[in-house]
């Protein structure tokens, strides 16, 4: 293992995690307070009744969001202007869970765009200084609109599992904007040792979902000693009549046995009206005269 930087490339990925990092997120809106750290700013989250998310297999609460600039990982042997990171805390212990995105320099916009400008001026406008806070009052603050439904990264180094997203799928920001972050906190070299890195093609929320009855172990990949063992309810069958008649087959045979009975209805009565026309051909007895 490398002491470099983690660099999160498609060429650096040692195996696929497809199942094996499942993330399944159902995030909700909170309010959120906004602290200004010097070198990131740090965000609250509220905490719901469930879990919202769900990390092979395991549940986590979302336990704080920073946003710093630089980003914290190298992408493509090369740092991105900035990064959000969604920090969360397993329910019943274990390893902290981070969700990396990072931004790019963009004209192009997108509701994750829109959310993180308007904590990003906010900021800038009501805690400009390290050891500042303000209260966001966002409506519609939701890290469901920020995180991307798309291929990610993922790793593990010492307590920590690491999911993020590449470049591709980076948050965009005005110039303008990525210029007042950089003026409102510092650059800040944070320590992302390199890691074996692998690649889930899924992204989030597809594939299986983890619920009662469904039982997903899950390894880092990469190894022929990793297992996987799968459980599922067994699937509870019910008749429905309603979903007969609205089978197409069964509507075409319907119209097939209508149209024959018509047919033959037709038929008959033409064939009975002609019989009716006809003349009537009577047989008269033989009979012989007497000698």
């Amino acid at each position: 293992m490398s002491n470099q930087n983690i660099n999160i490339s498609i060429k650096n990925i040692v195996g696929k995690c497809d199942l094996k990092c499942s993330y399944n997120f159902k995030y909700k809106d909170s309010n959120s307070t906004a602290k200004n750290n010097g070198v990131m700013i740090s965000l609250t989250y509220d905490s719901t009744g469930s879990s919202p998310v769900i990390y092979n297999n395991e549940k986590y609460n979302v336990s704080g969001i920073m946003i710093v600039s630089p980003s914290m990982h190298l992408f493509n042997n090369a740092s991105m202007p900035g990064e959000i990171v969604i920090s969360h805390t397993p329910v019943k212990g274990g390893k902290q869970l981070n969700v990396g995105i990072p931004f790019v320099s963009s004209s192009e916009s997108s509701n994750a765009s829109q959310l993180i400008t308007d904590i990003i001026e906010k900021v800038a406008s009501n805690a400009p200084s390290q050891g500042d806070s303000t209260n966001l009052n966002m409506s519609g603050f939701n890290l469901q609109n920020i995180v991307p439904k798309k291929s990610f990264f993922s790793y593990s180094t010492g307590p920590e599992d690491w999911i993020v997203f590449g470049a591709i799928d980076a948050i965009p920001l005005s110039s303008t904007t990525l210029e007042t972050l950089q003026k409102i906190i510092k650059p800040y070299q944070f320590p992302m040792i390199a890691a074996d890195l692998f690649y889930n093609s899924s992204g989030p929320n597809s594939g299986l979902q983890v619920g009662d009855g469904i039982y997903i172990s899950c390894q880092p990949t990469g190894s022929s000693e990793e297992e996987i063992a799968v459980e599922y309810d067994k699937p509870s069958t019910s008749f429905d009549f309603s979903n007969i008649l609205e089978s197409p087959t069964l509507k075409l045979i319907i119209v097939i046995f209508i149209g024959m009975l018509l047919f033959l209805l037709i038929f008959f009565g033409i064939n009975a009206f002609f019989n009716l026309l006809s003349p009537t051909v009577i047989k008269l007895p033989n009979i012989q005269k007497s000698s």
